[in-house]
């Protein structure tokens, strides 16, 4: 991966590169390395911070009208439309329902959403000259604000029209990986169980997550640490799940094993094999009976 594309990829909207973490004073504890766990043999657990009460009734607020957004947006996709349509609709929509779109204003994306189609993992930037096409799998990704302190983000693929058998058992098996680890945002879990969830889950499906691409912690920020990785190296930091904490518990699931390079207009990324892939997020708060806070909606239009 070039210089360039971890730097794209690094400030990139709503998941960005993980880099191993440095080791930060906390508890230690010891985990045997196994080939059939990533786990460093001494790991510092760190909590995560919670937020407080009143960001999550912000945050209760905020992806609600966030989700009815998504649902309309993702309920006009179909054939023979642009994808820089999808964009002016969300304008609209986040303008009725009071919400500020973020991957512009805050991460200095050239447009308020990214549209991605087919073998477009990530970041692909919505135009007038791309249609979409019969049987096109669709990825959206928008980011919004109440304007007052709160974040939310959500990523979401569908197949527009025609229905691919191929495609659409990838959209389920993503959607598949993270309903399987929505069980586990509970206090006392830690972030790289987590992970670990998520690749397991893959590895039933027969399908792969994209190693450059991970989820992260979310309130008074876009994107708060950690992100949900496994620990590397011999000696990493792990986290525990506190009670309050919101995650963005996402996935970019590939056909095969993704070779990901990034496009000449400094944002798109594509997959060099033109294998397909499936992205899907929610936003989880941590909780003995964790909460979704964000809508599920169709994969076909």
């Amino acid at each position: 991966m070039s210089f360039m594309m971890r730097e794209t990829v690094r400030r990139s909207w709503p998941n960005l590169y993980h880099r191993p973490a440095r080791q930060d004073a906390g508890m230690v504890s010891c985990a045997p390395l196994t080939p059939h766990c990533a786990m460093p043999m001494f790991t510092t657990i760190r909590p995560t911070t919670p937020n407080s009460p009143a960001l999550n009734a912000q945050l209760a607020i905020l992806t609600h009208a966030h989700s009815e957004l998504m649902a309309a947006v993702l309920g006009a996709v179909q054939p023979g439309m642009a994808t820089a349509d999808l964009a002016d609709m969300a304008r609209e929509q986040a303008k009725k329902r009071g919400i500020g779109l973020t991957m512009r204003t805050n991460m200095g994306f050239p447009d308020d959403i990214s549209v991605c189609l087919n073998t477009q993992a990530m970041n692909a930037i919505p135009s007038r000259t791309t249609l979409i096409k019969d049987g096109d799998a669709v990825k959206l990704a928008v980011c919004g604000t109440d304007g007052a302190g709160a974040f939310c983000v959500q990523n979401w693929s569908m197949q527009a029209g025609t229905i691919l058998p191929r495609r659409r058992l990838l959209l389920e098996h993503a959607r598949a990986c993270i309903d399987a680890a929505v069980p586990l945002c509970r206090p006392g879990v830690t972030v790289s169980a987590l992970a670990a969830q998520l690749g397991k889950s893959a590895l039933e499906k027969g399908i792969f997550l994209s190693p450059q691409f991970a989820g992260h912690m979310i309130g008074a920020e876009p994107i708060l640490p950690p992100m949900i990785v496994k620990p590397k190296s011999w000696f990493g930091t792990d986290h525990v799940l506190t009670e309050g904490t919101v995650l963005s518990l996402f996935v970019l699931a590939h056909e095969g094993k993704p070779t990901l390079t990034e496009r000449g207009d400094g944002w798109t990324v594509i997959d060099r094999q033109g294998g397909l892939s499936a992205a899907f997020s929610h936003m989880v708060r941590v909780a003995s009976a964790p909460q979704v806070l964000t809508g599920a909606y169709p994969l076909h239009a």
